[in-house]
């Protein structure tokens, strides 16, 4: 009795819920499924904006593009939740039959129990098993051996009990799990239609470009232009600043305690920042490279241009000093600020919110976007770096927040 006694302990014991892990698990993935809703959702708003001028643009191609992706995403988030369901759901049912063999066994050793006791029924059998000993020793042994008998009679029934109340749970978590799975088979199958179609505007779309790919690079080059332009801007303003500091004898902009600890702040959030815009995609990334769509045209960018709403307010990455606001025909306003030997710069702007000399916070809005002609707009950033060796930009994806 006592080797079943503690098979049953261990059996407790081993299944305690180890859910830990998993729960974290599952709460990833529920928090990566929200974010890539809400990135189809702002994309779905952006198309169809972008729709409403019927004409075929860039900006539409792009964020159909990045739709596709995010619905590509989610519908591998599903699969990935589909497999971890099935993992709990057979973990259960491995529970269950636990549970229910053990129950069992408990059962039959109550009923041994209840058969012993039954068949010495008798008031005075424990009187007489306790005086018939040899020794007073044993008598006392015997004595403890039949409260001990008792106790284990009483835990037994409070074992089956806790038992039968975690095979009910473990029934009902099990039936929660099947309709869960259910339910997510069903929003996968919905995704999957989702994506086909987003799939066959895509095809259609890319025949349209292959007919009129002479115009999309034309278009492509202006903003190569245009980027080239704000490039200029910004060289020529950090320069204008590099040599006033030499006529104040302050041979670099990180110099002083201030601009030494800025630069370092703005370098420790690397990975880190806000984006310039509150909800947006990245439509055109950083460096000189092939058009993933226009296959004659190469995109040169100094910083990444962030499709998003119409009129869309801009707002600062990163607490600094405002000092420069440019104007650069094509390019709208742009807005120039300074962390240390870092600079971030915010262009395409309509309207401007802060001057040259204002310190601003993180988040302060600097301006408001200009807008396309395809209805929506493009914020675009940059970072730059002052270096002994000259001025570098930086791919400022790396920099933002994933």
């Amino acid at each position: 009795m006592n080797s079943k006694l503690i098979y049953i302990s261990a059996f407790f014991i081993f299944f305690i819920p180890s859910i830990f892990f998993g729960q974290k698990k599952s709460a990833l993935l529920k928090k990566q499924e929200k974010n890539l809703i809400e990135k189809i959702n702002h994309t779905k708003d952006l198309i169809k904006q972008t729709r409403a001028t019927k004409k075929l643009t860039l900006s539409e191609i792009n964020i159909v593009d990045k739709q596709i992706n995010y619905r590509q995403k989610l519908i591998d988030n599903y699969n990935f939740q589909l497999r971890k369901m099935d993992e709990k759901i057979n973990k259960v049912n491995r529970q269950i039959n636990s549970l229910s063999n053990t129950n069992k066994i408990l059962k039959e050793e109550y009923e041994k129990m209840l058969l012993y006791a039954f068949k010495n029924r008798d008031p005075n059998y424990k009187f007489l098993y306790i005086i018939s000993s040899s020794t007073f020793s044993e008598a006392f042994h015997r004595m403890k051996y039949i409260q001990h008998y008792k106790d284990y009679r009483l835990k037994q029934i409070d074992r089956i009990k806790k038992t039968q109340i975690n095979l009910k749970l473990k029934k009902e978590e099990f039936g929660k799990e099947i309709i869960n799975k259910k339910n997510l088979l069903k929003i996968k199958k919905d995704e999957k239609v989702n994506y086909q179609v987003d799939k066959n505007a895509q095809l259609v779309s890319l025949n349209k470009i292959k007919n009129n790919e002479e115009n999309l690079a034309k278009e492509l080059e202006k903003s190569n232009l245009k980027r080239r332009e704000i490039a200029k801007a910004v060289k020529k303003a950090i320069e204008d600043e590099i040599r006033a500091l030499e006529k104040l004898k302050k041979s670099k902009f990180d110099a002083t305690p201030e601009g030494i600890a800025l630069s370092k702040n703005f370098n420790k959030n690397k990975g880190r920042l806000i984006w310039p815009v509150e909800k947006g995609e990245v439509t055109s990334k950083y460096g000189k490279h092939q058009h993933h769509l226009v296959t004659t045209a190469t995109v040169d960018n100094n910083g990444i241009d962030i499709t998003t709403s119409k009129n869309a307010n801009v707002r600062a990455v990163f607490g600094g000093e405002v000092t420069s606001v440019l104007i650069i025909p094509g390019a709208g306003k742009v807005v120039m600020v300074s962390h240390g030997e870092y600079r971030t710069v915010y262009a395409n702007l309509k309207e401007v919110y802060v001057k040259k000399g204002d310190q601003i916070k993180v988040r302060t809005k600097v301006g408001r976007l200009l807008a396309k002609e395809s209805g929506i707009s493009e914020a675009h950033f940059e970072i730059w770096r002052i270096l002994a060796e000259g001025l570098n930009t930086v791919n400022p994806a790396i920099w933002l927040l994933k």
